[in-house]
């Protein structure tokens, strides 16, 4: 019997974006972009997936609580009641999208979770019906 287990937590994560490129016109920005091209914000959910072996001594992958210590901190430096494009230096070269909110959160926590933990996939919703998931 395999003892490898996908602990998932969640996060509830208020921040504010702008999807927009300043190369491109005024109209372009709302063709691509729709109303996302103004400036507004969202409720956000992070699912973080971590994958490893349930221990034998404490019959948890990790501690939820030391797994809330590792994240909370970074949740609230870089994403929570932030503006996205100017609060983040990743989001001032990659516009603040679902997609690329998932690739900067995997890479930024990847390395932060004790072995034999591993982050597997960071899912960011930006609304209750919409999200994408990195790695796919």
């Amino acid at each position: 019997m395999s003892n490898t287990i996908l602990l998932i937590c969640s996060y509830e994560i208020c921040a504010g974006h702008r999807l927009y490129r300043d190369d491109w016109s005024l109209q372009k920005n709302q063709q691509v972009y729709g109303k996302c091209a103004n400036t507004h914000g969202h409720q956000y959910k992070m699912e973080l997936t971590l994958e490893g072996p349930i221990s034998t001594e404490t019959g948890m992958l990790l501690n939820a609580h030391d797994v809330e210590a590792l994240v909370r901190p970074f949740i609230d430096q870089y994403f929570d009641h932030k503006y996205l494009n100017d609060d983040v230096p990743f989001f001032k070269t990659h516009q603040p999208t679902a997609e690329w909110i998932c690739v900067w959160v995997f890479d930024e926590l990847k390395n932060k979770f004790p072995k034999p933990a591993t982050l597997k996939k960071v899912r960011i919703y930006e609304t209750h019906d919409i999200a994408a998931q990195y790695p796919a």
